[in-house]
């Protein structure tokens, strides 16, 4: 199996109907680029539905999202040859994947069917008529029939709208997005429960700074009260005993009062005695 080259190439399509509509100009490096025709399917559309393009006509498929690109021209493969086709660098470079397959068989006939995913990080635009989708061929060895099944396709099969219409379809940085929100909302629900538990131990520690607070207070009034107590017992145990003191020396002075008395009324009666005494004397000196 050898490629077919550019000379070769201009004339096999020159000379026959293997590509329709034929345009000499999209012949380039032993390939011919084939272009987007007026029919796609994009897996973010709503409702999700074949869509026609007009000539011009631009498609925006988005990041992580699948779309059917049916071409504009129609191909004829001969049977001694087998094609082989590709996305062009310059589109693949934004990150759209062909994952529909490679090669063309021998002896199909139709418009070819691209399936393709955005696989980068930003919206691929693309119109009908644009060149986007290189065709190679090779010789074989010998005549092949055609055994596919997608002989005379004209237009977008209803089989892969209905295998890509299952479910939604969310690109890598979309759900990467939604990872890391998960994550923000993860650590917001952690921080609030380091918040709460911070509160607690504040609220904590401000009981126990008020239970100590109230245990010093209540230890300091204990501390007044038996200072208090032992200084009102000291003040009362010298009082009573000075009261005992003093009852003491008033009880010896009354003593001392009371003997005096007493010695007085002796002397008093004594002079009295000593007072008739001279009294009778002088009535007898009288009456001499």
């Amino acid at each position: 199996m050898s490629f077919i080259g550019t000379k070769s190439l201009f004339q096999l399509l020159q000379a026959s109907d293997v590509i329709f509509p034929f345009d000499e100009n999209n012949i380039k490096n032993g390939a011919y680029e084939l272009s987007l025709g007026g029919q796609v399917f994009q897996t973010d559309t709503k409702p999700r539905s074949i869509k026609s393009l007009s000539i011009g006509q631009e498609i925006y498929i988005a990041p992580g999202q699948f779309a059917l690109l049916l071409t504009e021209e129609k191909v004829k493969i001969p049977e001694t040859k087998i094609a082989f086709i590709s996305i062009k660098a310059g589109i693949k470079f934004k990150g759209l994947v062909n994952v529909s397959g490679f090669h063309v068989d021998p002896g199909f006939e139709g418009n070819l069917l691209f399936s393709v995913y955005n696989a980068g990080p930003s919206t691929i635009v693309l119109k009908r008529g644009q060149k986007c989708f290189p065709i190679w061929f090779a010789e074989l060895n010998e005549k092949q029939d055609y055994s596919g099944t997608h002989e005379k396709q004209f237009s977008i099969p209803v089989e892969p709208v209905e295998a890509l219409s299952q479910g939604d379809l969310a690109s890598p940085s979309f759900l990467l997005k939604k990872i890391d929100d998960g994550y923000k909302i993860l650590d917001t629900k952690i921080n609030n429960i380091d918040d709460i538990q911070k509160g607690k131990i504040e609220l904590i520690e401000k009981e126990q700074k008020a239970i100590d607070y109230l245990a010093k207070t209540a230890l300091g009034l204990m501390v007044i009260i038996f200072v208090k107590f032992i200084f009102d017992w000291v003040v009362f145990n010298y009082g009573l005993n000075k009261g005992i003191e003093i009852k003491q020396k008033e009880v010896i002075v009354d003593s001392m009062i009371n003997l005096k008395l007493v010695e007085k009324k002796k002397l008093l009666i004594e002079i009295d005695s000593l007072q008739k005494i001279r009294n009778v004397i002088q009535i007898k000196n009288d009456r001499r």
